[in-house]
């Protein structure tokens, strides 16, 4: 294995690859270090929806003035006007990679080709042909293209670090259980984000253990508003096996569509689709937290309205068509698909809004480190509209693969010595399990950090961590050197275990209620006055700390 380069991405979904082939493209030497197969990870759970500016119909500044909106005041606008003015042309280089937006009957993006998701005021989203996986497919075939070494099966353990600044990684490689010290110029953190933590209520793959977030925190990176996770709100119910799985955003209701408690109250009734999901999940959660629920634990959300419009088989048609709604046929049925009776839904985790600081070039507050994705904060706020995380993922790699490559190119690299030794877990003959520990974590998380919160509940959520953690230190762990699943438990058992203890102290701070963070102990917004980015780094005794920030300013 090489262990010199002049970059190394840390991530295999859209923003990981993304930067990878802008890194290389500016003549960097790369490498891209994933711990899934590439083009895996929510990249291709997600249905493909993508957010494009300058569509017909459209305008830059609605645009804008959307994100701004939903993010409800804590939104860096540097970056959310990054992201519109660099839509077009992030996707258009995606498409030249191979991958196909869905076009209308004339071949253009116009017309029916064009969707409004939730909360946008205008049509700005499309849809991709075959998906989030026909796009992960692309993102990989595409890679091979490029003169990038990639380091598939292999966690990224630690950065390396000299002269405060970032210089290299540690990795795990599954398949040999080995640890590798790999040199480079600079790093660019893709890992995505860290929704697995209340698995099994969320519509996340297993790898989104918040990763870069713990190795950005403990190499003087600062971190905010990690209480922002959104709930998507329609997520699946029942059977276990798709408990927690998307079955559609606001606009799946449709104009007629309807939202019924355990009791038969009309929760919401018609405009369902033109609210954000924040807006949805605040009225789902004041029942669900009483009680009054269906039979596993939801709502009712009937659809069946809309077919009695002239337009109705249209509506279901167009919605359809997304994929958005693909998992209610396997989990409810075809009379449920078809819109002809209702199903049950619970808001499902599915996005941190929060994340590494960083600038429009991902750049860090440590030289060397840059982020890209759902693991950088600062775009979306306190709230993320549909369809706008694709197109992040895009804008934002291509620019932190270029910028990280300058950088290493302007930079001299510090030498130092690189090793590959066998893994110091494997083996380990401790009392607790790490897959045992990491559930017991993912039902405190869920339970007092999740739709609803209030200080007791996060106090006694955050001993709970604590007391996890000093069990993590007596780890039983399999003595197999080969993608050993205990070991791989182990190394995210960790890092899940920096994450929530950041989503705690973050939703502890933050006295008001404000777009995905729902107290019941402080239920009212808290207006302008908190306006303010919750804002956490690690002291030189490894101690968090945090103070909150106005918005797009720095103390």
């Amino acid at each position: 294995m090489k262990n010199r380069y002049d970059v190394i991405i840390a991530g295999g979904g859209g923003a990981g690859v993304m930067a990878a082939i802008a890194a290389a493209q500016a003549g960097a030497k790369t490498a891209l270090v994933c711990k899934e197969p590439v083009g895996y990870g929510n990249t291709r759970m997600a249905v493909g929806i993508t957010s494009c500016a300058g569509l017909p119909g459209d305008d830059r500044q609605a645009f804008v003035e959307d994100l701004l909106k939903s993010g409800d005041g804590l939104c860096n606008p540097q970056l959310v006007e990054t992201l519109v003015d660099g839509t077009r042309d992030a996707l258009g280089f995606l498409e030249e990679l191979g991958h196909t937006f869905v076009r209308n009957e004339e071949g253009y993006l116009e017309g029916k080709a064009i969707n409004r998701a939730g909360g946008h005021t205008r049509s700005r989203t499309l849809n991709s042909s075959g998906s989030g996986v026909g796009m992960g497919q692309i993102l990989r075939t595409a890679l091979q293209k490029f003169p990038i070494d990639l380091i598939e099966d292999a966690f990224v353990l630690d950065l390396c670090r000299r002269e405060n600044m970032v210089c290299g990684v540690r990795i795990l490689e599954l398949s040999t259980g080995l640890e590798h010290t790999l040199q480079a110029g600079a790093v660019v953190l893709a890992t995505g984000g860290g929704s697995w933590l209340f698995y099994p209520q969320t519509s996340n793959n297993r790898g989104s253990c918040g990763d870069g977030y713990a190795l950005a925190l403990r190499h003087g990176a600062r971190l905010q508003d990690m209480e922002q996770v959104q709930a998507i709100p329609f997520g699946i119910t029942h059977p276990d096996a798709y408990r927690g799985l998307l079955c559609g955003e606001p606009v799946v209701a449709g104009p007629a569509g309807r939202i019924i408690d355990g009791e038969g109250n009309t929760v919401l009734d018609g405009a369902i689709n033109s609210m954000s999901r924040a807006e949805v999940v605040r009225a789902m959660a004041r029942p669900i937290g009483n009680g009054q629920t269906a039979e596993h634990g939801g709502l009712t959300l009937d659809l069946t309205p809309n077919m009695k419009l002239d337009n109705g088989a249209e509506i279901r048609h167009r919605i359809r068509s997304s994929g958005i709604t693909d998992n209610v046929l396997p989990a409810y049925g075809k009379k449920a698909y078809d819109w002809e009776k209702p199903w049950e839904v619970l808001p499902t985790a599915h996005f941190f809004m929060g994340g590494i600081q960083a600038d429009a070039d991902g750049a860090t507050a440590v030289p060397g480190l840059y982020a890209a994705g759902e693991v950088m904060g600062g775009v979306h706020g306190a709230n993320r509209l549909g369809s706008a995380a694709l197109a992040e993922i895009m804008v934002f790699g291509l620019r932190a693969g270029r910028a990280a490559a300058k950088f290493a190119k302007d930079h001299v690299q510090p030498s130092f010595s690189a090793d590959s030794v066998p893994s110091p877990l494997i083996g380990l003959q401790g009392s607790h399990r790490p897959a045992h520990l990491s559930r017991r974590l993912q039902q405190l998380m869920w339970h007092h950090a999740g739709l609803v919160r209030d200080r007791d509940g996060l106090l006694i959520a955050l001993a709970g961590v604590d007391a996890l953690q000093a069990e993590a230190h007596d780890l039983s762990v399999s003595k197999e050197q080969v993608y050993n699943g205990d070991l791989r438990d182990a190394v995210e058992l960790d890092f899940m275990l920096q994450t929530a203890k950041l989503v705690l102290i973050s939703a502890l701070e933050r006295e008001e209620s404000r777009g995905a963070h729902l107290r019941s102990d402080f239920p009212q917004h808290g207006g302008s006055n908190w306006e303010q980015n919750i804002v956490l780094w690690q002291d030189d005794s490894g101690q968090i700390r945090h103070c909150q920030e106005r918005c797009g300013h720095k103390q």
